[in-house]
């Protein structure tokens, strides 16, 4: 059950080994511009510079609030050079969220072109020449000297207080997968496209994973991927290793089967697979590698790794996730935490390399995911990921779902007591519910709350007053995008089951029969 261990580098160490080998191997591809290994480590450490001359040093975290660009990537190296961890902030979160998250670091900089946060904290403008002004000016540096399990980066995701928790991953996380069995599409002549959200883990493993090993990057403007734009930059850019969540993967084989023509290799994953659409991709592709993937931002980016076959998709309680990446431990906890046997249900619990270091400014929070617990005699530190999981009689991990109250949309993360935390801190709503509605394969796709309204003090004997456009609207302006429930239903009174508590199943089935509050972007950019 355990991934061998190997040291791991800086991650700006081997982007900077991949220039001096081949600097003019192409690292970024922008448009249909190509911009160099050689142009982009030249460009970091220029950046460096400028950010080692505003305060920035090691055990720091630099939020950068730019969008997806060349100049971007320069910039994530400068800070790592420095010695310090970023964290992309991504423009289009609502404005109280970024100062939550900015409250939160209180950063020595902010990397932005925007001026909002001017006068509460330092902005690092970077100049009008950009990447190519800044590996012009070719000034060195010498990066600080960090350990590989210093933090690199900084994943925000879903708190159940309402405030997000910072997961700060190390170095050593990111670049241990790159070498595992399995993820071999990384590397010269390799290319993957970087279309996932700025926010999130997997875009440092579409990102890093090139870059690292000496491959390409297309950076994508969208943060999403059509069908159309996937057989475009295979043909144009020889894009030959792609990532895509298991909801863009199932709505491509369900709309456009045949956009996987030409890669060497598709990996998915973020939410539980579904058999119908695995089979379907099988059948129609049967030379084409299909990898699912299991991970949480705890455990940077990918933990278990399968190559399906046929087979797969016909097992019991669903697809298997696989076996464990180089660098990474999985051990399977009963309630006494005694570990479980083949068959038997328990906690998946994580270890090894790509542990991230705890969550930012929340200790005990930190100590409480990730306790040392002893196993076989020997302390050991896991994150408790709340899945639970069971091992077959191969050593294959099948994943049977959440503990908690924790679910994935479109490969977000989302606790749904942030979201209502968040909602039951507006006027006008009290004792809310947030659920998700699930398709008829049983998978999440749309989130609903549901809320009583309280009655008016001036007439309390009436109607309650009830808006449910007016607390979608304010929600709209406190979560993202994909953490806003489309469907916002208040009530008087919750119905009840025959021994008093909330008839859940009765509210599943109001939220079905209500409309929709808002249209939301979903992650291909359509309206649903």
């Amino acid at each position: 059950m355990t991934g061998h261990p190997s040291p791991q580098p800086l991650i700006h160490a081997a982007v900077a080994g991949q220039a001096a080998r081949d600097p003019d191997a192409t690292a970024l591809v922008w448009h249909d511009r190509r911009i160099s290994y050689g142009t982009l480590d030249a460009a970091a450490n220029d950046y460096a510079v400028d950010l080692h001359d505003r305060g920035v040093r090691p055990g720091q975290v630099v939020p950068i609030l730019l969008d997806r660009s060349p100049d971007m990537v320069a910039l994530q190296l400068g800070v790592l050079k420095t010695g310090a961890a970023y964290t992309n902030l991504d423009p289009n979160w609502p404005v109280e969220r970024q100062r939550i998250i900015l409250d939160l670091i209180a950063p020595a900089v902010v990397i932005s072109t925007d001026n909002q946060w001017d006068g509460r904290f330092d902005r690092y403008q970077p100049s009008d020449g950009g990447i190519d002004g800044a590996a012009r000016r070719a000034r060195p540096f010498h990066p600080a000297p960090v350990p590989p399990d210093a933090p690199a980066t900084v994943f925000f995701t879903s708190g159940t207080t309402g405030v997000p928790k910072g997961v700060l991953s190390p170095h050593q996380a990111v670049t241990r997968l790159f070498g595992s069995p399995g993820l071999d599409g990384f590397g010269p002549g390799h290319t993957t496209p970087q279309v996932a959200a700025l926010a999130w883990d997997m875009y440092a493993f579409e990102l890093w994973g090139q870059l690292t090993t000496g491959g390409t990057v297309v950076l994508i403007p969208e943060n999403y991927l059509l069908p159309d734009t996937l057989r475009q930059i295979v043909s144009r850019h020889g894009v030959d290793t792609l990532w895509i969540t298991t909801s863009v993967f199932n709505m491509f084989v369900d709309e456009a089967p045949d956009c996987f023509g030409g890669l060497a290799r598709v990996y998915t994953g973020g939410e539980k697979a579904s058999p119908e659409h695995m089979r379907a991709f099988l059948s129609r592709h049967p030379d084409l590698p299909l990898w699912n993937a299991y991970g949480p931002a705890e455990s940077c980016m990918i933990t278990t790794l399968r190559r399906l076959v046929p087979a797969d998709c016909d097992v019991p309680g669903g697809i298997p996730v696989g076996t464990p990446v180089q660098g990474t431990s999985v051990v399977l906890l009963d309630k006494s935490d005694q570990r479980c046997e083949p068959g038997q249900e328990g906690e998946l619990c994580i270890a090894g390399q790509g542990l991230a270091t705890g969550y930012l400014g929340q200790p005990e929070l930190t100590l409480e995911k990730f306790p040392i617990i002893d196993l076989d005699g020997l302390p050991v530190r896991l994150y408790r990921t709340g899945d639970m999981g069971v091992w077959d009689d191969d050593g294959v991990l099948h994943y049977r779902g959440r503990r908690d109250r924790q679910i994935k949309i479109s490969g977000q993360r989302i606790e749904l007591a942030e979201i209502e935390s968040v909602a039951g801190s507006l006027p006008g709503v009290r004792n809310c519910i947030a659920f998700p509605m699930t398709n008829l394969e049983g998978l999440p796709r749309r989130l609903a709350l549901v809320y009583q309204v309280p009655r008016s003090d001036a007439h309390p004997s009436g109607p309650p007053e009830d808006d449910p456009l007016g607390v979608h609207a304010q929600l709209r302006q406190l979560l993202p995008a994909y953490m806003v429930p489309q469907i916002v239903r208040g009530l008087a009174q919750y119905p009840v089951t025959a021994n008093g508590k909330v008839d859940r199943a009765a509210l599943h089935e109001i939220a079905r029969q209500s409309r929709p509050a808002g249209r939301v972007r979903s992650g291909r950019g359509r309206e649903r």
